[in-house]
């Protein structure tokens, strides 16, 4: 499982990658972020390899970057 954070300028984003055997990992984080931080938005793409980008405003996306590397690490 890959994470980034990708700075666009008054707009940033959260990227997640992931293949498909980290499926259940993959949704419980991205759930868990949608749930906890107000004010972003996912997409996701792919099917055997998963991308979910979690945008929002700069200071939305930081606190989402930070609850996903904190549900990755558990």
């Amino acid at each position: 499982m890959k994470i980034y954070f990708l700075d666009y300028g008054a707009v940033s984003a959260v990227a997640i990658t992931s293949t498909i055997f980290e499926l259940r990992k993959h949704n419980r984080i991205v759930d868990t972020t949608l749930f906890l931080v107000p004010g972003v938005v996912s997409e996701r793409r792919g099917t055997f390899i998963m991308k979910t980008f979690i945008s929002g405003k700069n200071r939305d996306a930081l606190r989402a970057y930070k609850t996903v590397l904190r549900e990755a690490n558990r």
